[in-house]
């Protein structure tokens, strides 16, 4: 019985060694960026006229998350409810790659900005992802990291396993580029979760106007998902601060990204006995899902900033399943990428593009503005 016992301690106090030397691993490795870095900029055209944006024409801008080519109408995702981490092949991968591409490509856009843009991360069969845009965009781009880890032990299958992630937002552009900084966000989950989860930011990117003292600041956003909606509180307030300060010195400022909360249009307030509850336009179909919080608009409309969404094609669905083409009554979506402008800017257009989520659990946003003089 003894030798039993000892065996049983024994392989107890190995288990809880590895566990203990993982997380020990992780804390050394954690990624810490600094609250700015200043990001390389790669095939920055000359700072001269040709390439400065120009008053009272149209600029086209894209936002696109990508899902790492890795979610697209066939898979589930665990934190969503289904069970994978990772696609069953890399063909599969090159296959979402290559659509992705084609999007980019035929939409043409001034400025494109993609979010969950992987760097040889395991998840994605360590597919330079960000390397191949650059080769189909061989303009002005910057790519700053949201998502650094050696290895990520979820979900907690040996075969699903996300593993190595490196993976962040990318941004080209047409224009010169003076300058793009990476911006750390506020808030973070709880040690040890931290250690292999996101460090969530925003990219800034400066454009000269011709003929104007002012710039042309592009942000580009991913905000938390899997939280309980105070990091995004947290998130969008330090948004919200550096709009402000941009739009005080008198730029033209515009905010794109995966917002992961539900855009004004989307959504109406019904007020309970129990207070305010929201009602979205794309019904939340079970109390479990995960669900895209309100983006308070109030202070961005009182401070003269403009959303630009368009409602009439989800941006978003739920990874609990694979895409339901038979029935999509059964899928679940959202509203939850697009744009905040400031009001010296013309809003042209807006439009969801619906590419049928074929290559990934997003569909891109397509929005056409004018700088206004």
């Amino acid at each position: 019985m003894k030798k039993v016992l000892k065996i049983f301690l024994l392989i107890v106090c190995l288990i809880l060694v590895v566990i203990i030397g993982f997380i020990l691993t992780l804390q050394i490795f954690e990624y810490r960026p600094a609250l700015e870095t200043e990001l390389s900029i790669t095939n920055n055209p000359d700072d001269t006229s040709d390439y400065w944006a120009k008053q009272n024409e149209t600029i086209r801008i894209l936002t696109f998350n990508i899902g790492y080519a890795s979610l697209s109408e066939t898979e589930d995702f665990a934190m969503d409810g289904g069970s994978k981490g990772r696609m069953d092949s890399l063909a599969e991968v090159e296959t979402n790659l290559s659509g992705i591409s084609t999007i980019i490509e035929t939409v043409d856009a001034n400025i494109t900005l993609l979010q969950e843009v992987d760097e040889d991360s395991h998840r994605s069969y360590n597919t330079l992802q960000y390397s191949r845009f650059q080769q189909l965009l061989p303009i002005a781009s910057t790519l700053a990291y949201n998502y650094r880890c050696i290895f990520v032990p979820f979900p907690f299958n040996v075969t699903q396993m996300m593993g190595k992630v490196n993976s962040g937002i990318a941004t080209f552009t047409d224009f010169h580029q003076s300058e793009a900084i990476r911006i750390q966000l506020p808030g973070s989950f709880s040690w040890p979760l931290r250690l292999a989860n996101l460090k969530r930011c925003m990219v800034i990117t400066r454009v000269p106007v011709e003929g104007s003292d002012q710039e042309l600041v592009i942000i580009n956003v991913h905000l938390s998902a899997y939280d309980d909606g105070e990091m995004r509180l947290q998130e969008t307030d330090a948004l919200k601060n550096l709009m402000a300060v941009e739009r005080e010195n008198g730029n033209y400022v515009v905010v794109g990204g995966d917002f992961n909360q539900t855009f004004p249009d989307a959504v109406s307030m019904n007020t309970t006995d129990e207070g305010e509850i929201p009602v979205y336009y794309y019904e939340l179909k079970n109390p479990d899902f995960w669900e895209a919080f309100p983006l308070a608009g109030d202070w961005f409309l009182e401070n003269n900033f403009h959303f630009a969404a368009d409602i009439s094609t989800p941006t978003c669905r739920l990874l609990h399943q694979p895409l339901d083409t038979e029935n999509p009554e059964n899928n679940q979506y959202y509203v939850i990428d697009g744009f905040i402008i400031s009001d010296n800017i013309t809003l042209e257009s807006v439009e969801t593009l619906n590419e049928g989520f074929r290559y990934s659990d997003h569909n891109p946003v397509m929005m056409e503005i004018r700088l206004n003089p």
